[in-house]
């Protein structure tokens, strides 16, 4: 289970996932990718934008508190399980007669990537989503236009290739415990007939 940070470090497990990936072709250096918002790529040709988090019941327990594995002697509130929407965009320096080509060849990879690697494994992981010994699920989300539309939100942007993909089996643990009393480990009972 993640911590508070564990949304960050979804996004940047997909990034680093795409920085091993997609150097040196089609993109020659791995600073080149990075969290980022679509509108504003600075120098970044692959950028992934977690625009949309979401509670997400992917276990069956929804709420109530759980064994605290760490002390046996408390219960922990169940952990929040999310699902997060990322947009993945392609931003070329290339000059105008090419450029769409190589935004075209830079998303065609990182789509290969998305649909070769389904969930990231836990050692390949950042920060607390590493310890949790569980995979980050990738899941390709259709988006249409108007979705798209509304996503880049601007009417003097032009929409740039791009596809969305769903980040889940994320959670957060809740800081909530509570104390619980001793169990009952031995009971004694008389039965008697009844005259």
């Amino acid at each position: 289970m993640g911590d508070y940070n564990a949304i960050y470090e979804a996004g940047q497990s997909l990034v680093e996932l795409f920085r091993r990936e997609i150097t040196p072709l089609p993109i020659d250096t791995p600073e080149k990718i990075g969290l980022c918002l679509p509108q504003e790529p600075e120098d970044f040709q692959l950028t992934v934008w977690l625009y949309n988090i979401e509670h997400y019941y992917d276990t069956g327990i929804h709420s109530g508190y759980v064994l605290d594995p760490a002390n046996p002697n408390s219960e922990r509130y169940v952990s929040m399980q999310l699902r997060c929407h990322a947009l993945i965009s392609a931003h070329s320096k290339a000059p105008i007669q090419t450029r769409l080509t190589d935004e075209y060849r830079i998303l065609g990879r990182a789509m290969q990537i998305v649909w070769d690697t389904p969930a990231i494994p836990a050692d390949k992981l950042t920060g607390s989503l590493a310890n949790s010994g569980t995979p980050l699920q990738l899941q390709y989300l259709k988006l249409n236009n108007d979705e798209l539309n509304k996503i880049w939100n601007t009417a003097s942007k032009i929409i740039k290739p791009s596809f969305a993909v769903y980040l889940s089996s994320l959670s957060i643990e809740s800081n909530r415990t509570r104390t619980v009393s001793s169990r009952v480990s031995s009971a004694r009972v008389d039965f008697r007939q009844k005259q």
